[in-house]
């Protein structure tokens, strides 16, 4: 498992690789963590069909991995801190892809536009939360 972790990271870092093909350099490109408006620019073509060039693969790479790697924290927190079940903030069940996390994240900021100025991490917690409650019968 470790190994194919290593794999896939190395594989994103290639991807996001800088290239001398007249891209934005580092320090201009948003920051997918400073708010929902940085999160939904970088992550605007995530999880949707089509051809893609070198900063559209790039970005999709970018939101993909950051949203997968904020998910495995705020969720591993509660396991690691022995919080009961029903009583974390989020249970995303088994078969919930990146790209559908990318999605719910999408949703919340698209139904409540005045929140997209708040950090990426507290909106993503909020939509996991509200889309994938651990409380009994939701």
């Amino acid at each position: 498992m470790r190994l194919l972790f290593a794999a896939a990271l190395l594989g994103i870092l290639f991807v996001c690789a800088p290239a001398s093909t007249g891209q934005k350099s580092a320090a201009e490109q948003p920051d997918i963590s400073r708010s929902g408006r940085d999160f939904l620019e970088v992550c605007s073509s995530a999880g949707s069909e089509g051809t893609r060039d070198a900063v559209g693969i790039q970005r999709d790479a970018l939101c993909l991995g950051w949203v997968q790697g904020f998910t495995d924290g705020f969720l591993v927190y509660g396991e690691l801190l022995s919080v009961p079940r029903r009583d974390r903030m989020a249970c995303v069940p088994r078969g919930v892809t990146t790209t559908q996390i990318v999605r719910v994240i999408k949703k919340y900021l698209a139904d409540d536009p005045g929140k997209a100025h708040r950090p990426t991490r507290y909106i993503a917690s909020i939509a996991l939360a509200g889309a994938f409650p651990c409380k009994a019968g939701k």
